[in-house]
């Protein structure tokens, strides 16, 4: 994966997901939405086969670059969770 920067204007930010399909921008989004600082976050994909994601965040009180990181951070906690879950799950077997 690779992240490339396509515009920057105050608190908006505008990302390339390189080498990802919805999966992660899809995390991202709806993780940055339970944020109170984060007025805006969505993603999009101009063509599934030959496209990257773009993930928009707009923000107040808060950077974008601290936003997607603690949404980030929330996401990495999240599938820890299930991955616990899920080992904890399989021993019960």
């Amino acid at each position: 994966m690779q992240l490339e920067l396509l515009e920057k204007e105050g608190s908006s930010w505008l990302l390339k997901v390189v080498g990802e399909d919805h999966t992660l921008p899809n995390l991202l989004r709806v993780e940055l939405h339970e944020d109170e600082n984060v007025i805006a976050a969505s993603y999009s994909i101009d063509h599934p086969l030959v496209g990257s994601p773009n993930i928009f965040v707009k923000t107040k009180g808060k950077s974008p670059e601290r936003a997607i990181l603690g949404a980030a951070e929330r996401v990495l906690e999240d599938l820890e969770e299930a991955k616990k879950e899920f080992q904890k799950s399989m021993k019960l077997k």
